[in-house]
C-alpha cells in the first residue's frame, strides 16, 4: 500500500476515502450536560480533505472541507462553533 498523499483536481467524495483519522475532538459542557461535541477527521489518502462532525443540542451534522486552505477553513468553522482549543491543532 502506498503512503503517498493525493492531490486531485476536484473535490473527492467520502466514498473515495480509505481511512479517516481523528485530528481533533472536543466536548463543551454546561452543568454536566453535553451541549456541543465536535470531531475533526483527515481523509486519507487526500492531502487536504477534512470532515467535521458536530452535535449541537442533540442534532448531529457534518461538513466537508477540501482544497489548499481546507485546514484553515476547518479550524475557523470549529472555532466559530465555540471550540477555542482547535487553533493550531490541525
Amino acid at each position: 500500500m502506498s503512503t503517498t498523499l493525493r492531490y486531485p483536481s476536484k473535490s473527492p467524495s467520502v466514498k473515495d476515502v480509505s481511512k479517516w483519522t481523528i485530528v481533533y475532538e472536543d466536548t463543551l459542557k454546561d452543568w454536566n450536560t453535553i451541549i456541543r461535541h465536535v470531531i475533526i477527521e483527515h481523509g486519507y489518502p487526500f492531502a487536504d480533505f477534512y470532515r467535521v462532525t458536530y452535535t449541537i443540542d442533540g442534532v448531529k451534522k457534518s461538513k466537508l472541507f477540501y482544497g489548499e486552505t481546507a485546514w484553515n477553513k476547518t479550524e475557523m468553522f470549529a472555532y466559530d462553533l465555540g471550540f477555542r482549543g482547535v487553533l493550531g491543532r490541525i
